[in-house]
C-alpha cells in the first residue's frame, strides 16, 4: 500500500489540492487577459503613432481607440465571467497585483495631467516617464512572480525609457506601443506558458 503524500486527512488534502490548482489556474487567467490588453494597447498606439506621423486621413479616437478598447473591454468580461469559478477567490497574491494597478494608474494620470492639462512635459518626456514607472510594475512583479520574464520586462522598459526622452516628440507614442508589445505582452505570454506547464 503506497503511503500517503501528506499527513492531512483525505478531505483537506483534496481542498488542498483544489486550492493550489485555483491558484495555477487564476495566475493563468489574469497573467493571459493582461497580456492581451497590452497588446491590444501596443497596437493602438503604434497605430495612433502612424496616423499622425504619416497624415493618415483616420480619427484614431474613433476607429483605434474607441472601437478597439470596446471590444476588449467586452471580450474581458466574457473571459472572465467563463472562468468565474477559478476567479471567485481573491487570493493576497492578486490582491497585491490589484493594487498595484491600481498605485500604477494613479501615477500615470499623473503625468497624463501633467502632460495635457498643465503642458508641463513634451510628449518624448511623458512617454520616458510612464515607460520608467512601467519598469518599475515589472520589476515589483517580477519580484512576486520570481519570473525572470518580468525582470527582463523591466530592463526592457528602461531602456524604452531612456530612449524614449532623448527622441524627437512625434516618436513618443512609438515607443511605447514598441514597450507595450516588446517589455509587456510578450513577458507576460511567456509567463502565462509557463505556469501553464507547471499545472500539468
Amino acid at each position: 500500500m503506497p503511503a500517503p503524500l501528506t499527513s492531512l486527512p483525505v478531505a483537506q488534502e483534496t481542498e488542498l489540492a483544489l486550492s493550489v490548482e485555483r491558484a495555477y489556474s487564476e495566475a493563468v487567467v489574469t497573467e493571459r487577459l493582461g497580456a492581451i490588453w497590452a497588446l491590444t494597447l501596443a497596437k493602438c498606439f503604434s497605430a495612433q503613432w502612424a496616423i499622425n506621423y504619416y497624415l493618415i486621413p483616420v480619427n484614431g479616437v474613433v476607429y483605434i481607440w474607441t472601437l478597439t478598447l470596446a471590444m476588449l473591454s467586452a471580450a474581458s468580461l466574457y473571459y472572465l465571467h467563463a472562468h468565474q469559478v477559478r476567479l471567485k477567490v481573491f487570493s493576497t497574491h492578486l490582491r497585491l497585483h490589484a493594487a498595484m494597478i491600481l498605485g500604477g494608474v494613479v501615477a500615470l494620470g499623473f503625468i497624463v495631467y501633467a502632460r495635457f492639462a498643465l503642458g508641463a512635459l513634451s510628449n518624448a518626456t511623458a512617454a520616458g516617464l510612464m515607460s520608467a514607472l512601467m519598469g518599475t510594475w515589472s520589476l515589483a512583479r517580477a519580484t512576486l512572480r520570481r519570473a525572470w520574464e518580468l525582470f527582463l520586462g523591466a530592463l526592457l522598459w528602461w531602456g524604452v525609457a531612456g530612449e524614449a526622452l532623448q527622441s524627437p516628440n512625434d516618436k513618443a507614442l512609438l515607443w511605447l506601443g514598441l514597450g507595450l508589445l516588446f517589455a509587456q505582452a510578450l513577458p507576460a505570454f511567456s509567463v502565462a506558458a509557463r505556469t501553464a506547464r507547471l499545472r500539468v
